[in-house]
């Protein structure tokens, strides 16, 4: 069973029906639906960039976004343009430099320093300040509401069955061990539960007394009028600046780097801040000068789970039998969904997944009560 069809639940869902496993998704809305994070993120797939510990994933889902769409049988809109962190002084060069050594040192041995005029012939319209930037060949973006639905329709093809608009109410334990959940619709019983609820999850492990240490963040995206084709081609971000700049393939622009909107009170939705729209809009403005010739025809924001390292907790949880966790995305969980999905596959079918180490939920011992309630208590910036 799978509590959460976003995104990371729906491609569980799709790799665990590959191998033949009855699977049962429990929703609590439509899939991709608002506003959850996998119908409100920004669609981009990087490995540069990725901390250590999902590198492996990382480089694993970039290889494979490519068949994505052969595999699922849909248009997920993919693009593959690469993925560009500009320099807009000589120290941010410096540190340009010093990151793109890291990346050859996690393998990604196609990640180049370029200088001024590199990118330049890259993004002709970039702009006077820029002076480097570290280039990503392979990456791009997505859909992120067409891939979440692609992966839910091939799974329900292969015999998954899913739950939607059906509130998960309690995860269901035995003695120490989980044994299903109780939903709108019933309790329903299940050798193995992986939550995979994102920023809801929280909850339903309190219910057992397992204290996740993840918050519920809010980020926005705008979207812009049409641009001329082929104004940039490159996922583009800027060392620094919050800012993440995409042109989708109707000619307009998607912008978004983390800028907070606010949660409502119940934690059931969100609501755009002004001032964070305004911001991302000089940001792209400064970066690249042609958007300002743009106006925004629609901003908009969803909910996410930001873990307390800024990684996601994955993998079975030893001391609670029954419980495999999938959550804590922590904004950038779209691009390493196919990877995720497999690897969890793996793990339920007892196979090794040392890709899942430095993120595995054992983790969760390594924070004192303090220190996860500090960071509880402090609410996204």
């Amino acid at each position: 069973m799978v509590v959460g069809g976003g995104v990371i639940g729906g491609s569980i869902a799709y790799h665990l029906t590959g191998r033949k496993r009855r699977v049962l998704v429990v929703e609590r809305a439509d899939i991709a639906g608002e506003p959850s994070a996998s119908w409100a993120s920004g669609g981009g797939i990087r490995r540069q960039g990725r901390h250590r510990a999902e590198a492996a994933l990382a480089i694993e889902s970039l290889e494979r976004w490519p068949e994505l769409e052969r595999e699922l049988g849909a248009d997920l809109r993919y693009r593959r343009g690469g993925g560009l962190f500009v320099a807009e002084s000589d120290a941010e060069a410096e540190r340009a430099a010093r990151f793109v050594e890291r990346q050859h040192a996690r393998g990604l041995a196609d990640v180049r320093l370029l200088d001024r005029r590199e990118v330049r012939a890259l993004v002709p319209g970039i702009a006077e300040a820029v002076v480097a930037g570290s280039y990503s060949p392979a990456d791009g973006h997505a859909d992120p509401a067409l891939t979440t639905r692609a992966f839910a329709a091939t799974a329900q093809s292969r015999g998954a069955t899913y739950w939607t608009r059906t509130a998960c109410d309690a995860i269901w334990t035995r003695g120490d061990r989980v044994i299903g959940v109780r939903t709108s619709r019933g309790d329903v019983e299940a050798d193995t539960v992986v939550l995979a609820a994102g920023a809801w999850s929280d909850q339903l492990a309190r219910g057992i007394g397992l204290r996740l240490p993840i918050r519920t963040a809010i980020y926005q995206m705008v979207r812009s009028t049409p641009a001329p084709p082929g104004l940039l081609g490159p996922v583009l971000s800027a060392i620094g600046r919050s800012l993440s700049l995409k042109q989708l393939g109707d000619g307009a622009l998607l912008l978004g780097g983390g800028w907070p909107g606010d949660p409502t009170p119940d934690r059931l939705g969100a609501t755009v801040r002004a001032a964070s729209v305004a911001l991302n809009w000089a940001a792209a403005c400064a970066v690249v000068p042609a958007v300002a010739t743009q106006r925004v025809v629609r901003a908009w924001c969803g909910l996410e789970s930001d873990s307390i390292d800024g990684l996601p907790f994955i993998g079975p949880v030893s001391d609670v039998p029954g419980l495999v966790l999938a959550l804590g995305f922590s904004g950038h969980g779209f691009a390493i969904a196919p990877a995720v999905g497999r690897a969890i596959a793996d793990a339920l079918a007892g196979r090794p997944t040392p890709e899942l180490d430095g993120l595995a939920p054992a983790r969760l011992q390594r924070f004192d009560a303090a220190e996860v309630t500090a960071f509880l208590e402090a609410a996204p910036a």
